[in-house]
């Protein structure tokens, strides 16, 4: 049986935790027991690889609420699911506030059980899936090559704040960063997950066809209108409807959006009374909202209704100690897919994606990992193999580079000068790979293909505090 992922079963009752576990097991997870929080917060502490915790509420030395808490400070993307004795409702709504994923009363059956681990693993793997992933629906459950960055973990946190609450959602960020997972994964902890979840692409739909289109129409409405038509909200229903490319749409159809978040009613083209929807609304953009509230070109009401508590999806060049486990992520990724052994890649390689700027984000890494795949020949991917403008430019993204030395930022004004040059880009190399790697210098030196020795050296020639960097 396919392994589901780690789950630690945490409950002072031995022979409890002995056939729960034989149980789990059985259905193909990987289980670690604790007799109690304190127990279970040690094992957190031990590994951090957990997927999902099942809770005992009852125990000593600290209970399963206030673990349930101390885990979701240490791992927000830990799924916990509680299971009591004695069934509580200020003690479930406790725990649903803090984050748990569900509350169960004992005993409980193993296809009960198993229903909602495999729901709670599902968004589990959903969550975790976006720190490797473009914005669409990958399965993986390798906890140790998920990005770990300190930006990434904030975006986990937010995440699991807005599965418990049904207010809008403004998602933000560059393209290619994965604001539709995010939506998903919002979706899928909260307790819409077994409703429709519906993804509508604004910039992709004409003008003409946008309010028919999310509210429905009636037949003869329009020409061509020849039968009725449900609109998106209404499909719906009681699920989540996902507005991405937010700001293509236009002022008159914002107007008619925020009716929607408003009062909770849509009216079809060519209809004479409202309709109640009940869909949560999470929409996204890459584009500056603030800019273009001032050009009056996006509407403040609107804003200030769904800006509630953004999330700012990072860039990946704001979060670069991630990459390595990204590549890791994608190579396994597309040796399933081409059918290859690929085993790695060479730290030279490597070392050229770390200092790349990558304006396409996690899509634009994707592109070039799988490129990379199709033009290597040997067991490891190689300099040689990846897109021309990665190698060619890796300092600033660009995909050409300028024929006047001038003009390019990093010669600067200097005079073509290779002792003086040589060591302008030493030091700048240094400082982008502290950058990505938070300023250690193990990890530094392994990816950089350099010695300890050697960084160490240069460290000091150069004057580069890594601490700064932490």
């Amino acid at each position: 049986m396919a392994k589901k992922g780690n789950l630690l079963l945490v409950d002072d009752d031995a022979q409890l935790r002995l056939t729960t576990k034989g149980n789990l097991e059985l259905q193909g997870w990987q289980v670690e027991t604790a007799v109690d929080g304190i127990d279970a917060l040690g094992k957190l502490e031990e590994s951090n690889k957990f997927d999902v915790a099942l809770l005992d509420v009852n125990m000593p030395r600290l209970d399963g609420i206030g673990t349930l808490e101390k885990i979701k400070e240490k791992s927000p993307k830990t799924i916990c699911i509680m299971l009591t004795a004695y069934s509580d409702v200020s003690d479930a709504v406790k725990a649903i506030k803090l984050g748990a994923f569900d509350y169960l009363e004992k005993p409980v059956s193993s296809d009960a059980l198993a229903d909602v681990l495999n729901t709670a693993s599902q968004a589990s793997n959903l969550v975790q899936t976006i720190a490797h992933s473009a914005p669409q629906l990958a399965f993986d459950q390798k906890r140790d090559i998920i990005g770990d960055s300190e930006s990434l973990n904030q975006v986990f946190d937010i995440i699991y704040k807005l599965s418990k609450v049904d207010t809008p959602v403004l998602i933000r960020g560059e393209s290619g960063t994965g604001k539709e997972l995010v939506a998903r994964a919002i979706h899928c902890n909260s307790h819409r997950r077994k409703e429709p979840f519906v993804a509508i692409n604004c910039a992709a739909i004409p003008e003409s066809l946008i309010e028919s289109e999310l509210f429905g129409h009636e037949k003869g409405a329009f020409t061509g209108a020849d039968k009725k038509k449900i609109g998106k909200f209404q499909f719906a229903g009681n699920g989540t409807i996902f507005l991405d490319e937010l700001g293509e749409l236009s002022v008159s159809m914002q107007a008619k959006l925020l009716r929607v978040l408003q009062e909770q009613v849509v009216t079809p083209i060519g209809a004479n009374k409202d309709i109640p929807v009940h869909a949560r609304i999470l929409a996204a953009t890459n584009q500056p909202l603030e800019e273009m509230m001032e050009a009056k070109t996006f509407r403040e009401d609107l804003f200030y209704r769904l800006n509630i508590l953004p999330i700012s999806l990072p860039p990946l060049r704001q979060r670069r100690e991630d990459i390595p486990s990204l590549v890791d992520f994608m190579i396994a990724k597309f040796n399933e897919k081409h059918k290859r052994k690929i085993q790695g890649m060479e730290k030279n390689a490597l070392a050229k994606l770390l200092v790349y700027n990558w304006p396409g984000n996690i899509r634009e890494l994707e592109n070039a990992i799988e490129r990379s795949f199709i033009c290597e020949a040997g067991t490891k991917l190689t300099l040689e193999s990846l897109p021309p403008n990665v190698c060619s430019d890796a300092r600033s993204g660009a995909t050409s580079k300028s024929s006047n030395p001038s003009e390019d930022d990093f010669f600067g004004t200097e005079k073509l000068d290779y002792p003086i040059l040589k060591e302008k880009f030493e030091r700048e190399f240094i400082v982008r790979a502290l950058t990505a790697f938070r300023g250690k210098i193990n990890q530094t030196a392994e990816h950089t293909n350099m010695t300890k020795v050697t960084l160490l050296r240069k460290l000091q020639k150069f004057e580069i505090d890594p601490k700064s960097f932490y």
